[in-house]
């Protein structure tokens, strides 16, 4: 038989005496039994601050949407705006009222839908309002929209330049 050290193999020793795994030294931790769970006060403090976050979470989100609804108006107008240059061009006439963009009257020269009916509408439900003669802008028209209130005439109102 050959020798296994003649190919490079060395026979592993074996330990007859095998050392146990050394013990940690280190202390365990020690709760007192007293202090094993949250106080009442602890928790609701947590519950507390919770309750603060959720509630400015609220308040800025509404604050968000709020905004959201004044820009989608602005871009409404606009389109209802491009809607009123296109029925004058066809029509060489300001539509009588905004329901003439969606369905044109009798005596228009064009009849063609400009705008979806939704889409005289604000995102508060409230249709716009749309005055021929002009008189905030000094314009042929004013178009408006009368914001959160639905009042014409408020501080929240909304005109187009």
């Amino acid at each position: 038989m050959t020798n296994p050290e003649h190919f490079g193999i060395m026979p592993t020793p074996t330990l007859s005496n095998p050392t146990p795994p050394m013990k940690s030294t280190a202390l365990p931790f020690r709760r007192n039994p007293l202090q094993a769970a949250f106080t009442l006060m602890e928790m609701m403090l947590v519950l507390a601050i919770i309750a603060l976050l959720i509630a400015i979470g609220a308040v800025t989100l509404g604050e968000v949407d709020e905004n959201a609804k004044f820009t989608a108006a602005e871009a409404q107008m606009n389109t209802i705006k491009t809607a009123i240059v296109q029925y004058k061009t066809l029509n060489r006439s300001l539509p009588p009222s905004l329901e003439a963009l969606v369905t044109p009257p009798g005596n228009a020269r064009v009849k063609r839908k400009l705008v979806e009916e939704n889409g005289i509408l604000d995102p508060w439900g409230n249709k716009y309002q749309y005055r021929t003669p002009g008189r905030q802008s000094g314009g042929a028209y004013d178009l408006y929209c009368m914001g959160p209130d639905g009042k014409d005439g408020g501080d929240d109102d909304i005109y187009l330049d």
